[in-house]
């Protein structure tokens, strides 16, 4: 009932009507035929639908199909469209940094706001937070928390496509791609003020190549690290990053790496999955790292891309 899907397939009907099948299983039938094979659906008795695929034949349980869920009605939406690359791009951007903590219900979303020219997606868990902004008009004034389950699948409806169109109809969001539709329930809560814990100066700063900490010496030395928490110590010097990690039933790690960095010498713990799970989103080829003390939470940018940011939480290590 969060989750709805609409679509539409040219074939031959010899005689209308409509039936409820048992998706996992008719879609694993489907998966297990050899391609190209013509499939025939025939409703039997009630209750049973024989599918017939070549030389196969199958018996499938169904219900009666004016006992399914209706969708809303999409036809009265006013939709926008909205350049696909740009949406799944911002979705990839933030969706990772969401909580799966059913308690906390409206972190397990994504804020979207739509104002003017540009769209924003926020995400946060409470420990991390992502924060993207990109040119798209949505064609008037949103603000909405989208499940994250729902942007997963919108971001594989829209792969391939040039654009997609979206409209809000009461408390759902309906994405529609030609003769397909896609509706999701929104979350009704109430955004935490994320704007208030994103720091506005800073200061220490380091620039650091992104393939150094993506790929080699954070993942590295992270192996070493407790696996529940993943905490890796950053001590930060003028010219020098080293990373460390201490476990005692894993052992300890140390790697440094070459680095520009501004500001006094300081030490700070983070988990590395929460900076590694940025990193691999993040473009271009430098990270800059922003911090204050080993207190407050740090802030990851990349020179290359001005409309997005992520605020990581310290941990003590």
């Amino acid at each position: 009932m969060e989750l709805g899907y609409k679509g539409t397939l040219e074939t031959t009907v010899n005689k209308p009507g409509t039936v409820t099948l048992p998706a996992r299983k008719t879609y694993d039938i489907l998966r297990e035929l050899p391609a190209g094979v013509e499939v025939q659906l025939v409703l039997e008795q009630e209750g049973w639908v024989r599918l017939t695929a070549g030389t196969a034949t199958f018996r499938i349980p169904c219900l009666p199909a004016e006992e399914y869920p209706a969708l809303p009605a999409v036809e009265t939406a006013a939709y926008t469209p909205v350049a696909a690359a740009v949406l799944e791009e911002m979705i990839r951007k933030t969706v990772f940094a969401t909580s799966h903590d059913e308690t906390r219900y409206t972190l397990s979303g994504v804020l979207l706001v739509c104002e003017g020219e540009t769209a924003t997606m926020v995400a946060t868990d409470g420990h991390r937070l992502a924060h993207v902004t990109r040119p798209l008009a949505m064609g008037k004034a949103l603000r909405v928390i989208v499940p994250r389950k729902a942007l997963e699948e919108v971001s594989r409806f829209a792969d391939g496509e040039a654009e997609v169109e979206l409209a809000q109809l009461d408390n759902h969001l309906v994405f529609r791609r030609g003769q397909a539709l896609l509706v999701t329930r929104l979350i009704d809560g109430h955004f935490p003020d994320y704007e208030s814990v994103i720091p506005k100066e800073f200061a220490r700063q380091l620039t650091v190549p992104h393939e150094h900490l993506l790929r080699g010496p954070l993942r590295r030395v992270s192996l070493l690290a407790n696996e529940k928490t993943k905490p890796v110590r950053l001590e930060l010097a003028p010219e020098e990053l080293t990373l460390r990690s201490n476990t005692p039933e894993l052992g300890e790690a140390m790697e440094r790496i070459p680095a520009a960095y501004s500001g006094d010498a300081m030490t700070i713990g983070f988990n590395a999955r929460y900076l590694l799970e940025a990193l691999a989103v993040m473009d271009g080829e430098e990270v800059l790292l922003q911090l204050n003390d080993p207190l407050s939470p740090g802030i990851l940018r990349s020179p290359d891309d001005p409309g997005f940011f992520y605020v990581v939480m310290p941990m003590r290590v």
